[in-house]
């Protein structure tokens, strides 16, 4: 019971900080300019890397919990 509920815990964290760096994307969309500036594609893209692994992170915290939706998620 103590390993589901660590595993649960991780799932939680990592689905919070999945939340945060998609808001932190909302924000960068919001002070965003409609031609974008090489230092926001910089920004976007290191963004995108953070958002990318945050996505990887919570899905293999939800997966050890046994949450997998075959049908929505790429073959590995």
């Amino acid at each position: 019971m103590v390993d589901e509920i660590e595993s649960l815990r991780r799932a939680r964290a990592a689905a919070r900080s999945y939340a945060a760096v998609t808001q932190d994307m909302v924000e960068f969309l919001d002070r965003t300019s409609a031609v974008p500036s090489p230092e926001q594609e910089a920004e976007y893209a290191a963004l995108l890397g953070r958002e990318e692994l945050q996505l990887k992170e919570r899905q293999e915290a939800l997966h050890a919990l046994g949450l997998v939706v075959r049908s929505l998620e790429a073959k590995e």
